[in-house]
């Protein structure tokens, strides 16, 4: 894992530690799928990624979001990469 994907997912775990403490986080890793293990449903995904944009300032077009196939958290760490890395261009 690079250090980018490190700091994403650190990121992630942050925000859902902080701002969605009903997520099963015991269960979370790169591996983890966003619905069945860590019980995040439609509307928690999207506060997920308004609190990345506010504190983290990684911000992905909602197209983006809905176009992408999110089934793991390693599927979010790479579309947060994609894009940071498409907004640096």
């Amino acid at each position: 894992m690079s250090g980018t994907d490190a700091r994403l997912l650190a990121a992630i775990a942050d925000v859902l530690r902080r701002h969605l403490p009903q997520a099963e986080l015991e269960r979370f890793s790169p591996e983890a799928r966003l619905n069945e293990d860590l019980a995040l449903d439609s509307i928690m995904l999207l506060q997920l990624f308004v609190h990345l944009e506010l504190e983290y300032g990684l911000a992905v077009p909602e197209d983006a979001v809905i176009g992408d196939d999110l089934q793991r958290v390693g599927d979010l760490v790479a579309l947060l990469r994609r894009w940071q890395g498409e907004l640096a261009t």
